[in-house]
């Protein structure tokens, strides 16, 4: 019994630090904050998302849009409650081009 409570342990500490290899990437690779990040959540997330602030507008507007692609199927949207069609909406919506995230 200890020892499959050994693994769960070892799993779930695994999942933390993939998490936040992720999390450290989309905020190197890819020019923006967890702050820069956030100020856009209203815009992607709820039952009635807002329109995108202008916070939101020039936070992505620094962004490199081509890798947040690479999130686009990430289990951290759903951690953070965003919707990805949502989010893959954003750029037009902050009248940005759009990145081409070819499935």
């Amino acid at each position: 019994m200890e020892a499959r409570q050994n693994l769960v342990i070892f799993a779930a500490l695994l999942m933390v630090a993939a998490i936040g290899i992720e999390m450290a990437t989309a905020e190197d690779m890819c020019g923006l904050s967890i702050s820069d990040l956030m100020t856009c959540k209203p815009a992607v997330s709820g039952p009635k998302p807002l329109p995108p602030s202008a916070n939101c507008c020039a936070a992505l507007s620094k962004a490199d849009l081509p890798c947040l692609c690479t999130f686009k199927n990430s289990p951290m949207l759903s951690i953070y409650k965003i919707n990805p069609t949502l989010a893959m909406n954003l750029p037009s919506k902050c009248k940005l081009d759009s990145p081409n995230c070819a499935a």
